[in-house]
């Protein structure tokens, strides 16, 4: 019988097929690349959720001062000064801090009030935003609404 003898590990090695190192850091820089990109779409979904967010509450703080305003008779629309700063609702100071609103008055003829509502807040980038809209009143019962962004 014959026996047979075992190669050394270093013939084993030279045969053997293995990454070399420079595969090994282009795989990592691809995969650092692909991690650094889908980060950054993180990020950015997060921030435009943030506005949407914001834009909505800003929205909804707009109708609310109209819907008030609506609610007026017409002596206390005409005596609101041309400018003002609006208070916002305490009952939503949670969700609508950060927020401020203004409300300018503009006579567009005799007997009729073009108010403005305008809503600014900063971002979590810091950016600053805004929503206006505003809306007519008539002594005689005219109401229309419009927004800009």
């Amino acid at each position: 019988m014959r026996l047979r003898t075992r190669t050394p590990t270093s013939l084993l090695a030279k045969h053997e097929k293995a990454f070399t190192l420079l595969e090994v850091m282009m795989a990592a820089a691809v995969l650092l690349a692909g991690v650094m990109g889908m980060t950054q779409v993180l990020i950015s979904g997060s921030e435009m959720i943030d506005v949407s967010r914001k834009q909505t509450i800003a929205t909804q703080i707009i109708h609310g001062e109209i819907d008030k305003l609506h609610l007026s008779d017409w002596t206390v629309v005409s005596a609101l000064p041309a400018s003002a700063s609006v208070t916002i609702n305490s009952s939503f100071q949670g969700i609508t801090s950060g927020f401020n609103c203004t409300r300018t008055v503009a006579s567009v003829k005799t007997n009729m009030k073009k108010i403005t509502f305008t809503v600014t807040w900063t971002g979590n980038t810091g950016r600053s935003y805004s929503r206006s809209s505003s809306t007519y009143f008539g002594k005689n019962g005219l109401y229309v609404t419009y927004q800009r962004s």
